[in-house]
């Protein structure tokens, strides 16, 4: 956007600092927020359109928008690691599962008749008691 000065000044601050306003058309950039902000600001200095002022206005809305997004984006890409990495242990836990139900069925089977029979056997004789 670009403004325009009709006359030169300086604009005094109560920090002690000073920022001159040049007579001519300048750029948005040229001045800092607390010039800009300044109570004599409007008296010097003026927009060439007004449409430009309130462009400049959703520039920096649009700014603190997109700031506001990706932090909730990052927000969002940390959950989605939490997630992976969850799942990521959900399936190992489970892969350990299968293996060790695998292994128990393989020593069941190795056992051959005698482990039921025995089971079995013992049932008969502790209700014959």
């Amino acid at each position: 956007m670009k403004y325009v000065v009709s006359g030169g000044a300086t604009l005094s601050f109560a920090d002690g600092t000073k920022f001159e306003l040049k007579e001519g058309i300048h750029d948005s950039d040229a001045f800092p927020d607390s010039a800009k902000e300044h109570w004599a600001f409007a008296a010097y200095v003026r927009p060439l359109d007004a449409s430009d002022l309130a462009k400049e206005q959703q520039g920096k809305d649009q700014v603190k928008r997109i700031a506001s997004l990706e932090a909730e984006n990052s927000g969002l890409k940390a959950q989605l690691e939490d997630r992976d990495t969850t799942i990521a242990e959900m399936v190992n836990e489970i892969i350990d599962l299968k293996a060790q139900l695998e292994d128990r069925d393989t020593t069941s089977d190795s056992a051959g008749d005698n482990a039921p029979a025995d089971t079995a056997k013992g049932a008969k004789s502790g209700g014959k008691k």
